[in-house]
């Protein structure tokens, strides 16, 4: 089981996200986070890059520039405008799209007819939503992956709980890695590289008790 925060609805959050990301970004290339270059030193050639939680679009963009086709989706509207208006600055051609994951027709607006290989990618996205998304998030994934496509995650556990957060007021539940590992097996994947730590996240005085994982799909 996953530890939680007060449970925050759906709308409350979106609303609060679109609040958050309505100041934009300012139009110059972000630095990519530590698991985005990890992610990308493991992929051999071009890979279609779906990314859930996209935010500012840091990792999409990340991506993007090395070739990979990108698109990024997130809830939040204000967040795909930014990311949408940045990569025109800056001459990237990721894709963004405002869509929450429980809406019926996304496996739909997000396949394509590729013999590309596929990463499903999500930093700081699996805790930033409840136990019940969470499930969707995976059974997205499964829809729409194949045999050989994968799954990277990077998430606050449950010994993160106790340390300061500099985003204090950001949604977050912390979740048991042993759990999250058994929901996404059961759903054809087999957990190829994971590693729990210190270390893997910092952001000013938050150094974030992450677990990151990649699955790929049987």
């Amino acid at each position: 089981m996953s530890s939680n925060s007060p449970d925050v609805a759906t709308n409350d959050r979106s609303g609060y996200w679109n609040d958050y990301y309505a100041s934009g970004t300012a139009a110059q290339r972000p630095l990519p986070s530590q698991f985005a270059t990890f992610v990308a030193g493991e992929l051999e050639g071009p890979h279609r890059v779906l990314e859930f939680g996209c935010g500012g679009g840091r990792d999409s963009l990340f991506f993007s520039s090395y070739g990979h086709d990108v698109v990024g989706v997130d809830a939040s509207e204000a967040a795909v405008e930014a990311c949408e208006a940045l990569a025109q600055a800056l001459g990237e051609r990721s894709t963004f799209m405002a869509a929450r994951i429980d809406e019926s027709d996304l496996v739909e607006r997000l396949h394509v007819e590729t013999t590309t290989p596929l990463v499903v990618y999500a930093r700081f996205f699996v805790h930033a939503i409840t136990d019940r998304e969470e499930l969707t998030f995976l059974d997205l994934a499964a829809a729409l992956t194949r045999p050989g496509d994968r799954l990277a995650v990077e998430y606050r556990t449950v010994r993160d709980q106790s340390g300061s957060k500099v985003t204090g007021a950001h949604y977050r539940r912390f979740v048991s890695p042993a759990a999250f590992q058994a929901n996404t097996l059961a759903r054809s994947f087999e957990e190829t590289y994971s590693v729990e730590g210190f270390g893997f996240a910092k952001y000013k005085q938050d150094d974030a008790y992450v677990a990151r994982a990649i699955y790929t799909k049987r």
